[in-house]
């Protein structure tokens, strides 16, 4: 009698493989859909800062354990295996020439020059990049039938548009954001302003 109990139990293999894979499933789809946005949001920086000729020493992608560390086309790669932040690294002569002060040591500051238009513009553009990759996901969305959630497809494209959801907020001014960046250029710039202007005599 004290058997049966036991023996009325389903599966115990059974139930456990379906319990790692309903647990698993949601942190395996987040993963890459992390992966998905912090690429496209520090290749959104990277380009703009190439496209202003602005040059970059190295890009970091993710946080904890190394996966990789070398050199991929002249740029120094560093990828960590949690794909919470990233960063990219533009050489001091030219992070100095835009406008960026006491890079190393400490907290850096910001300056408005000659120059400096370009700092807004590769600060922006990660966010921008994510809000890209959020319209082209709809997009595929749709075009793949508008798969519901509780699919492995319908829930790649609502993770993956959540995870660019956050890098495009990453532009509100909290933390060490693009959109704390943001606000040292328009202050340096407000400062530039209303310096009074050298008359000629």
């Amino acid at each position: 009698m004290l058997l049966l109990p036991l023996l009325s139990l389903p599966d115990l293999p059974d139930v456990l493989r379906h319990a790692i894979v309903t647990f698993a499933t949601p942190l395996l789809l987040g993963y890459v859909a992390s992966w998905i946005a912090l690429y496209a949001h520090e290749i959104g920086h990277a380009v703009a800062a190439r496209a202003l000729g602005v040059r970059i020493w190295g890009i970091r992608l993710g946080v904890g354990p190394t996966l990789f560390q070398g050199s991929v086309t002249g740029y120094r790669l560093w990828i960590g295996l949690f794909p919470l932040v990233g960063s990219v690294i533009l050489l001091d002569d030219d992070a100095t020439a835009i406008g960026y002060r006491d890079i190393q040591p400490g907290p850096w500051r910001f300056e408005w020059g000659r120059e400096a238009w370009r700092a807004p513009i590769i600060s922006v553009s990660g966010g921008i990049a994510n809000l890209l990759v959020m319209v082209l996901v709809v997009g595929y969305w749709w075009l793949a039938g508008s798969p519901g959630l509780g699919t492995a497809v319908g829930d790649l494209f609502v993770y993956t548009f959540v995870a660019n959801l956050s890098g495009y907020l990453n532009l509100f001014p909290l933390f060490s954001s693009d959109g704390r960046q943001l606000l040292a250029h328009v202050a340096a710039a407000r400062r530039v302003s209303r310096e009074p202007t050298a008359t000629p005599s």
